[in-house]
């Protein structure tokens, strides 16, 4: 069996973790297969919305380690910033991904749902950072007041503690709580509800919020070269004509 199932469905990617014996812990061999299935829905212009989910019981555990204590600093640098780094972003994956979470929620596979931008999580989702525990640097701590509260982010580094799903959302680390069973038909509802929305808008849109952190003349003139092309495209015409016609627009994304 793949470390990574993926299907897809009309304009839909589903990205599912599949080492359930492992809680989906990620080990060289799904980091390799993750490259992979970014990369095509990247290129993939008939996909325009992924759902990354785990198989089994827990989203993701984090970094396997087993394979981290073969070949520790260098695997997790790997995996987070390296040659098999696992996070959407850096294949320049401006498409929206949204994150269906359950069970363990840890570590590497923490930091890889908060690269997606919409996250939803079931009721039983656990999230920590338990590096500590096994006196483990957390590498990816630099980034974590891009997505957190400075308090919380202390909280889950220091402490190795976990927090549900409930206490997630109380602090903006996700959108929703949702019953187990209804995990991803909810995520699938919230990525055709994106779908109805001018996809080719949406990627320019996602790339300025994500690479937008500079200075504001920069960010006018980053904001120049992003977006010229999807203003004047087709499906911009479109989307203006359907609105004035009051109809749903028919993307064509050329």
């Amino acid at each position: 069996m793949p470390e990574v199932l993926y299907e897809k469905k009309g304009h839909l990617a589903f990205i599912r973790l599949n080492r359930p014996e492992n809680l989906n812990a990620i080990n060289i061999a799904m980091a390799k297969e993750l490259i992979k299935i970014w990369v095509d829905f990247r290129d993939d212009k008939n996909l325009w919305v992924a759902i990354l989910c785990g198989e089994g019981k827990s989203f993701c555990a984090g970094a396997d380690l087993k394979e981290m204590r073969r070949g520790d600093w260098e695997f997790r640098q790997s995996l987070l910033f390296g040659d098999n780094h696992i996070l959407p972003i850096g294949y320049h994956v401006w498409k929206p991904i949204v994150a269906a979470m359950q069970g363990n929620v840890n570590g590497a596979g923490l930091f890889l749902a908060l690269d997606c931008d919409i996250k939803i999580a079931a009721e039983d989702a656990k999230f920590g950072i338990r590096e500590a525990i096994a006196n483990v640097p957390t590498i990816f701590a630099s980034f974590l007041r891009e997505y957190m509260p400075a308090a919380i982010a202390a909280e889950l580094l220091f402490t190795a503690k976990t927090v549900d799903a409930q206490r997630a959302y109380q602090v903006g680390l996700i959108n929703r709580v949702v019953a187990l069973d209804q995990l991803i038909q909810t995520a699938t509802t919230v990525a055709e509800e994106i779908c109805e929305c001018g996809p080719i808008s949406i990627w320019a849109t996602k790339e300025l919020y994500c690479r937008g952190y500079i200075d504001r003349e920069s960010a006018l003139a980053f904001m120049k070269h992003v977006v010229t092309g999807p203003f004047n495209c087709e499906d911009s015409i479109e989307g203006k004509q359907a609105f004035v016609e009051k109809r749903k627009p028919e993307w064509k994304v050329r």
